[in-house]
């Protein structure tokens, strides 16, 4: 783990920030609440660099998150949107450029729905770009979801100590044959960010989204990230999600992206992943896992997409 002193001298070394204005109070490390250590260095209260370092739960795994990252930022730079990789990262953690803008989470908390909308069809866009990067020989392959795995990964066991993740876990035991399917049908010939979300997905001035938090990218099936979107429409524009799902997917078809969009299964696989993610990323803020009913929302959500997928008896759309 990183500490926010250490993050401090490696910015003054590196020649990031001014040794003076660190020494004025100018300069400030923040750490930030996720999966990886994560700190952010501001200069006057703007941010200059985000600094990550591998958290417990990959460490656990055996995964070097930030190695993955590191390495998949550097072979799709000036390819598709996304942040730039900064001099300074070393072994010790990855340096990003700070991506302006705002995330489609807080723009849905805004309510406004223009700009809500305008950056659904970015998001098409920019998924699309990243799905026709050339794939380099001796790409990392993104991990199959966890729900697809024949055995869970290490971290995951500490789920007996709470009922709620440990009620996604059970959950996504009971659905052999949706996710045998999802794992048949599996396509890894794309690069693929793996955890599309609103928090993830950065509006800047521009008009353009950019994609944040790459430690899941890697080669694996882009129909996994138009799942990811499907969700966050879901979430986010509950009211208005047909339009949001059209308008993201008609930019994603008209950029030229290739990937089918996901079927019952798929996003079905997909909500459990996110039900996973909201109950264990509660513990990191100080809360309780379904304080708010999300994980409950989610899982009825799993269990009426595994009925569709069952009664139709095919992948289709929901």
């Amino acid at each position: 783990m990183t500490q926010a002193a250490t993050v401090l001298a490696r910015a003054v070394r590196g020649g990031l920030v001014d040794a003076g204005g660190a020494l004025q109070g100018r300069v400030s490390v923040h750490a930030i609440g996720a999966s990886n250590f994560v700190h952010r260095v501001e200069v006057d209260g703007a941010p200059v660099a985000y600094v990550k370092s591998t958290g417990q739960a990959a460490a656990m795994d055996g995964d070097d998150a930030v190695a993955r990252e590191s390495e998949v930022l550097g072979l799709i730079q000036g390819l598709c949107p996304s942040p730039a990789v900064l001099p300074l990262t070393d072994a010790d953690g990855l340096w990003l450029t700070p991506v302006v803008g705002t995330s489609l989470a807080e723009l849905a908390t805004v309510g406004d729905v223009e700009a809500l909308s305008d950056a659904f069809a970015s998001v098409g866009k920019a998924l699309a770009g990243l799905h026709l990067v050339p794939v380099s020989p001796g790409a990392p392959v993104m991990r199959l979801p966890w729900p697809l795995l024949d055995e869970l990964p290490g971290h995951m066991d500490t789920a007996r100590f709470h009922e709620v993740p440990t009620r996604v876990i059970e959950t996504a035991r009971g659905l052999g044959d949706v996710t045998a399917s999802v794992k048949g049908a599996w396509k890894g010939g794309a690069w693929t960010h793996g955890d599309v979300s609103a928090m993830n997905a950065i509006l800047g001035p521009d008009g353009t989204v950019r994609l944040i938090d790459w430690e899941g990218s890697g080669i694996g099936d882009p129909s996994w990230d138009l799942a990811g979107a499907n969700l966050m429409a879901r979430f986010v524009a509950p009211t208005w999600f047909s339009v949001a799902w059209a308008r993201l997917l008609d930019s994603y078809r008209v950029a030229g992206g290739p990937a089918e969009p996901p079927g019952a299964a798929m996003l079905c696989v997909r909500t459990l992943v996110a039900a996973y993610q909201q109950a264990v990323g509660a513990f990191a803020v100080g809360s309780m896992p379904d304080a708010d009913g999300t994980v409950t929302r989610l899982l009825a959500e799993v269990e009426a997409l595994c009925a569709r997928f069952r009664m139709e008896g095919a992948d289709v759309l929901p």
